[in-house]
């Protein structure tokens, strides 16, 4: 009989989230998001996203290690965008991603993320 071993959920969990955002008093909140964003890491992207989403500070978003986005994790992105321009309140994009370049690109969302376009096309 084959038996295997299986990761705890807890353990499954942490892999799939986000860095724990960093606290800088001069550029505010920074969160450095994981290297696959994905359906599977939606959830806990969204965790990540409400736990900083009403900072009065300037939040720094890490995009520099994605290696994979698809569309869902990019929505949740263009709703924190979108909900803290509301607020008048900024969120910065820090790094560059091939994968986060061509995602933008193709799912057109450097006006929702408040890239400029030639920003957008960059990252």
């Amino acid at each position: 009989m084959k038996t295997t071993k299986r990761k705890s959920k807890s353990a499954q969990k942490s892999s799939a989230r986000a860095a724990e955002p960093a606290v800088s008093a001069a550029t505010g909140r920074v969160l450095t998001l994981s290297s696959h964003c994905t359906i599977k890491d939606a959830a806990a992207l969204k965790q990540e996203l409400c736990a900083i989403a009403n900072e009065p500070c300037e939040v720094t978003l890490d995009v520099g290690s994605i290696e994979r986005i698809d569309t869902p994790s990019m929505q949740l992105l263009c709703a924190f965008a979108r909900d803290r321009a509301q607020r008048n309140q900024k969120v910065a994009w820090k790094g560059e991603s091939q994968s986060w370049q061509e995602a933008v690109r193709l799912l057109g969302t450097s006006a929702l993320l408040g890239l400029s376009a030639n920003e957008g096309a960059q990252r």
